[in-house]
């Protein structure tokens, strides 16, 4: 059992007869005209604002499907001419390549091959002279003015991605932000990730962007219509969120309320009506006043 002195009974009693019970606490903090000044409390009206809430998911360029393409033989032979390299923009039937039949002839019969679609020549496996036959790689077309971000969507946030959202998607070194919509999600968590894949489609794309370039999407994932107020006027403490709103001149009413959506400095609230004026400097201080019970003296 640990013992108290008298004298500090009494100096713990006085302490406490300082912070009235929650319960018995007045809500309205009262300042003196001096205190006033002293504070110089600012103040903001509660309006009705449209507010949207966003996520931000990372990942990169990629080609969409249909927008690569291999480029293989037919037959099977050797390689005697290539009429195209690494960055070739080619046409659909454009030649490509001439393969010579291992089949026996005066001359040997040969077959060109052909550019399946239009695009660019991405890679150019073929070499001149080599043996090749069905299947074998001579060369990889893609479009490149087609492109999708790959993006990652870790489990905190899957409920709130669908498909046909838009998005803003920032690009590595690309100042102008592109326009996009989510067009295909995977149907499940990638366990190495522990996220789920997403493909946005982009509505423009730029030359300057390539595939494998580092993107971000910024993806609006709801929106209200809601009384706001800035959020420098929000007072968070003990479990509570809570504005104090102007009743009279020096007069300010602690008021608890509910905090929804944020964005561009501004939260939507409940418990709030429009046209409120909410202190958004000196509400800490005033928090501390009522809190304690204080009622501050012009003197003090």
């Amino acid at each position: 059992m640990i013992k108290t002195p008298i004298g500090a009974t009494a100096i713990l009693a006085l302490t406490l007869t300082t912070v009235p019970a929650l319960a018995h606490r007045s809500p309205v903090v009262q300042l003196s005209p001096a205190n006033m000044q002293a504070l110089a409390p600012r103040l903001a009206p509660a309006r009705v604002r449209t507010l949207r809430a966003h996520r931000t998911f990372y990942g990169a360029l990629t080609l969409p499907p249909g927008a690569k393409a291999v480029v293989t033989p037919r037959i099977r032979g050797r390689v005697t001419a290539l009429y195209a390299t690494i960055g070739s923009h080619v046409h659909r039937g454009t030649p490509l390549a001439r393969i010579q039949s291992l089949l026996v002839g005066n001359p040997p019969a040969s077959v060109l091959v052909h550019a399946p679609m239009s695009g660019v020549v991405d890679t150019r496996p073929a070499i001149l002279g080599e043996a090749v036959g069905p299947g074998t790689a001579l060369y990889y077309l893609i479009k490149p003015d087609r492109l999708w971000l790959k993006a990652y969507v870790y489990q905190k946030d899957i409920a709130s991605i669908r498909l046909g959202q838009k998005a803003s998607i920032r690009a590595l070194g690309v100042a102008t932000p592109l326009r996009g919509r989510v067009v295909m999600m995977a149907p499940r968590i990638d366990p190495r990730r522990g996220a789920q894949t997403i493909w946005l489609s982009l509505a423009a794309t730029p030359p300057t962007l390539k595939p494998a370039l580092f993107a971000r999407a910024r993806i609006t994932v709801g929106i209200a219509r809601a009384v706001a107020v800035p959020r420098a006027a929000i007072v968070e403490a003990n479990g509570q969120t809570a504005v104090f709103v102007a009743a009279a001149p020096g007069r300010f009413r602690y008021t608890p309320i509910g905090v929804g959506l944020c964005e561009h400095g501004y939260c939507g609230v409940s418990g709030l009506k429009a046209g409120a004026r909410v202190v958004t400097q000196g509400n800490t201080e005033l928090y501390t006043l009522w809190w304690t019970g204080g009622k501050l003296r012009a003197d003090s």
